[in-house]
């Protein structure tokens, strides 16, 4: 720090050109601001330059160099957030006589540039604390130059900047987000403070409110491609000017999550084919797919599946990757082991890095990194855990205690909020949010628990006795009275332990007549006596295996042979994406089932079209048992009588009228009422999916959600459905066996 205050006094007095080189996000942003809004404080004018994501790239590079040069000609460049790997383009500066002092906070590469450098991981320094953002870095150059209560008007950026870069709340930046949030009224910017009421946020918000509401608009602006947009929040003054620049942020930002959506929704769709459990990480790479979201899709995709996870686009013929890590598994570690000649460019930390690579080392890559992790981490280090402080019981919560917990804040990365642990009893009930039926609500003893994009865990709720959640709590007002409720952040469910209604099982058993992919399918047969060696094969692995159940009687039976602890249970959907061993009761769908390497069922498959369509979902071995009998009430109950088909296509049709969508073929169900009309969920599934192969109607899938169409302009009759002909051949064998 003595030689950048000497070298930027030296600058100041003999008025050289200086130019601060950022970063496009809310760190690199901020940083840059702080440093022109002192310089400006003090009469001296200092150029800026952000990249931009698409066109230069992240950090230093030799093109952003030539075009700085050509463009501004400075005689000194200060780097905030970036440059720390940056030694050849270090000595490029200097070939093209321009002087550099790289300041960042990133780790430290094995070869550092030649220059002066101020980094707190930097190794021989006295300063204590290694955490600081690029933000907070830029705030101790502040204190450097001028001392510390120059650098207190810079704290509300400062503390903004330490939040949203997710590093750890500790030490100095306790210290920082702490004082800073106590006075942003004063101490931020004209444009960050509109922002702030532009999307409802009071000034004492949370860090919470800063790190997932404010910090994604500030960001999108970089993600998109021009984050001197957000910049012109730090350090413009004009309110119309102001008012325009959110306008445009809010837009980019609506843009950035529909193409965070785009990119996730093709990920997903290519992982639902790839057997996971043969992996240690996820590394996928797609022409079409936006550099500039990667990072959030990533995140995204590693909560979800458990693994590492690092997807690429390509730009100008390199693959240019952003890497995001689960756990305590090191991604920084990890890519570093690597040839240097498979990286072309790499920076980051413990849970994420940015990366870039040749097109042609995809595989290396690929196979390498997941070398790397087989001989490093064992399979438990990819288990989902499950992290909490205390167990309580609803009735133990109250303000008191919310208002105890408040000397805790601000809470984020390495200081999170306290989570709970709280065991749900009989009497909780469980339901839906009216108007956001993807949300889940938990009543238990007072306490209302809310469940974001939980509705899959709906089902097992219901139906089983051992319920945890982990939650963090909040205060919350609705029509002026004053409430706490929790928030979960995981839902523990245990064996499925009763069953209200049978027949939705049956009506899920019964779709599996529908498929016709009879050409694809390829299975193993087991005896009763097989499936003990099965059990005992899967007791050796955590990962892979997945035993499917389509009547409640084979999943006791299940149970009752004593599989290890560790597998999970599920109903109708399989939650868990990590590939972790499991047992599901009546699958609505194929989803998530390539990160199986084994599929064993356990009751009769009733129709050989369906393995087939099972094996162009999943390259996993499937296991179908050769001592099952069907269950004659399956059958029995169902109706091939035109008049009850005429009825339900009319509900059907009056429901596509609406236009409204549901969450599954139950939801679908329940919509529409038949419960009260008494018709059963397995005469509905009859009737909907072969008026689906006839092309009467047809479901589609978007943004998570089912919605159903009708086509009036086809008209069939029923016995061209295979699907009718085979319940009709079904009936009739059973009617002459008795």
């Amino acid at each position: 720090m003595d030689r950048l205050v000497k070298r930027v006094k030296e600058a100041v007095d003999n008025k050289e050109k200086v130019l601060i080189f950022g970063d496009y996000d809310v760190d690199g942003v901020s940083a840059t601001a702080i440093l022109i809004k002192y310089f400006s404080s003090i009469g001296f004018y200092v150029d800026y330059f952000l990249p931009n994501r698409y066109t230069d790239g992240y950090g230093l590079t030799v093109e952003t160099l030539k075009t700085v040069k050509a463009k501004y000609n400075p005689d000194l460049i200060i780097t905030v957030d970036c440059g720390i790997s940056c030694y050849n383009e270090v000595e490029f500066a200097k070939e093209i006589g321009i002087d550099i002092i790289i300041t960042d906070h990133h780790d430290i590469p094995s070869v550092v540039p030649d220059t002066i450098i101020v980094n707190p991981k930097l190794d021989g320094q006295d300063y204590p604390f290694k955490y600081l953002c690029g933000t907070g870095v830029a705030f101790k150059i502040v204190q450097g130059l001028a001392g510390i209560e120059v650098a207190k008007n810079y704290l509300g950026i400062a503390s903004v900047a330490t939040i949203a870069d997710i590093v750890p709340l500790l030490d100095e930046n306790r210290a920082i987000v702490k004082l800073g949030m106590q006075d942003y009224e004063n101490n931020l910017p004209l444009g960050v403070k509109m922002l702030f009421k532009d999307l409802n946020l009071p000034y004492n918000s949370s860090s919470t409110d800063i790190a997932f509401k404010l910090a994604p608009k500030i960001n999108a602006a970089g993600r998109m491609g021009d984050a001197s947009v957000a910049l012109m929040l730090y350090i413009k003054n004009d309110k119309i000017q102001l008012k325009n620049t959110i306008e445009s942020i809010t837009n980019m930002n609506a843009e950035r999550q529909a193409l965070c959506s785009k990119v996730y929704d093709d990920a997903i769709e290519r992982l639902e084919k790839i057997n996971l459990s043969n992996y240690n990480s996820i590394v996928l790479y797609s022409p079409e797919w936006d550099s500039g979201i990667l990072g959030i899709v990533a995140a995204r995709i590693a909560n979800e599946f458990n693994r590492p996870t690092i997807l690429f686009s390509e730009v100008e013929g390199f693959l240019k990757g952003s890497a995001r890590s689960v756990n305590d598994i090191d991604i920084y570690k990890a890519i570093s082991s690597l040839d240097e000649n498979i990286l072309e460019t790499f920076g980051g930390h413990k849970m994420a890095a940015g990366l870039t690579i040749k097109k042609e080392n995809f595989n290396k890559f690929l196979t390498k990194l997941n070398t790397f992790l087989s001989n490093h981490y064992s399979p438990k280090d990819f288990l989902p855990t499950t992290y909490f402080d205390v167990s309580l019981k609803p009735c133990e919560i109250n303000t008191n205690l919310l208002n105890s917990l408040e000397v805790l804040e601000p809470c984020g990365c390495d200081n999170p909020k306290p989570v709970f642990n709280i065991m749900l009893d009989e009497n909780t009930t469980f339901s839906t949010m009216p108007r956001h039926v993807s949300h889940v609500t938990m009543l238990s003893q007072g306490l209302n628990i809310i469940a974001f994009n939980s509705y899959k865990y709906l089902p097992i709720l219901r139906q089983t006795k051992s319920v945890e959640v982990q939650v963090e709590l909040q205060k919350s007002e609705y029509r002026g009275q004053k409430m706490i409720k929790g928030i979960a952040k995981n839902i523990s469910t245990g064996v499925i332990s009763k069953l209200r209604d049978n027949d939705y099982l049956r009506g899920v058993y019964l779709k599996q007549l529908f498929y016709n992919n009879e050409k694809h399918k390829k299975f193993y047969v087991y005896s009763k006596n097989e499936l003990k060696k099965l059990l005992n094969e899967a007791e050796k692995d955590l990962f892979g295996w997945l035993f499917v159940c389509n009547s409640f009687e084979s999943y006791k039976e299940f149970c009752s042979l004593g599989l290890s602890k560790n597998i999970q249970h599920y109903m109708f959907e399989i939650i868990q994406k990590s590939g972790i061993n499991s047992v599901v009761v009546s699958p609505l769908d194929t989803h998530n089932f390539g990160a199986y390497k084994k599929i064993v069922y356990l009751d009769m498959v009733l129709n050989e079209g369906y393995v087939g369509f099972v094996n162009l979902n999943t390259n996993a071995l499937l296991y179908l048992p050769s001592d099952k009998m069907v269950d004659s009430k399956l059958f029995s109950s169902l109706s091939v009588e035109r008049g009850v088909f005429g009825k339900v296509f009319k509900l059907i049709s009056d429901f596509t009228s609406k236009q409204l969508s549901f969450l599954n073929e139950i939801d679908l169900y329940k919509h529409i009422n038949l419960v009260e009309r008494k018709l059963s969920f397995s005469q509905f599934i009859f009737c909907l999916y072969v008026f689906i192969e006839l092309g009467i109607f047809e479901l589609v899938l978007e943004l998570g959600f089912l919605s159903i169409k009708e086509n009036k302009k086809v008209v069939s009759s029923l016995n061209a459905s295979k699907f009718y002909n085979r319940v009709i051949f079904i009936k009739k064998t059973m009617s002459e066996k008795k």
